[in-house]
């Protein structure tokens, strides 16, 4: 039996938009990091893992049993954290907490303690008086106090102070370690690679690249001025290219062709360690 979540031709369809074909795997113990522009689907997709959406195509398996929609067995193991938290902003911290813990037969008070003190949030304080980082956290102690074994995260750290960031970064990685498949969206480079450890970029409903965090650091992205070499613009090491104030940025396999390796040489060009900006934006401007 294979532990995780298998995503297997998941498909949605909207008048304007389609999700999918996406296919994908989750094991326990991973992260995985969801990217993509506005629109790309990712809030869709997440929805639909959660539960909360409908998915018309495809299939969904979690430790090796298949997931129908509504099914409880698997909605109980798994929390799903918006980039904006409903709560009730009347109830203080602590009546919130202890409103959400009658939902889960699970609920760990032990934990959701420890977690209260580690995110230094005031049980006393009403959650309508909370800043978003604070929100955030609340949420994330939510999603957390349970028996939760897949994590799903839409933009958790968006509009957040960097301490913020860095904490519930932190966080995110303890689980993993305990043993949590967590799947994140964010459109911020950066946590993807503190956090994840593989990733997946979406655009217009369709993954265009799915793979380690080392197989993206295993790229190259050399500058060269627009529009760059023909040898090297027609070479099949391109994994993607854009532009930038006027210089022509390529994503690369280690591995080029001959003609693209001396164009690149005759160009100037100094190569650089890749990043999951670099592949984003890569892949943004394709047709």
């Amino acid at each position: 039996m294979e532990e995780g979540l298998v995503v297997s031709g998941l498909e949605r369809r909207y008048p304007r938009f389609q999700l999918g074909p996406v296919s994908f795997r989750l094991p326990t113990g991973r992260a995985l990091g969801l990217v993509g522009s506005n629109g790309a689907g990712k809030t869709t997709l997440l929805a639909g893992l959660a539960g909360q959406a409908r998915l018309e195509q495809g299939t969904v398996t979690w430790n090796g049993q298949p997931v129908r929609f509504g099914e409880w067995r698997y909605k109980r193991q798994v929390s799903y954290v918006r980039d904006v938290p409903a709560f009730y902003g009347e109830l203080t911290v602590r009546q919130t907490m202890s409103f959400v813990a009658r939902l889960h037969a699970t609920w760990r008070p032990e934990r959701a303690a420890r977690l209260l003190d580690s995110f230094q949030l005031d049980p006393a304080e009403r959650v309508r008086a909370l800043s978003r980082g604070m929100r955030a956290k609340l949420g994330l102690l939510l999603a957390a106090s349970h028996d939760v074994r897949l994590l799903l995260l839409d933009e958790v750290t968006a509009g957040i102070d960097a301490d913020t960031r860095d904490d519930i970064q932190r966080f995110l990685r303890m689980l993993v370690a305990d043993g949590v498949a967590v799947l994140v969206s964010s459109h911020i480079f950066e946590d993807i690679e503190q956090v994840s450890d593989d990733i997946l970029i979406l655009r217009r409903g369709v993954p265009v690249f799915g793979g380690t965090l080392q197989d993206v650091q295993g790229l190259t992205v050399a500058v060269t001025p627009a529009p760059g070499p023909v040898e090297l613009t027609q070479s099949a090491s391109i994994v993607g290219s854009w532009t930038v104030a006027g210089d022509a940025m390529f994503l690369l396999r280690t591995s080029l062709d001959e003609g693209a390796a001396e164009a690149l040489a005759a160009s100037g060009s100094v190569g650089r360690a890749a990043t999951v900006r670099d592949l984003y934006f890569a892949f943004r401007g394709r047709a």
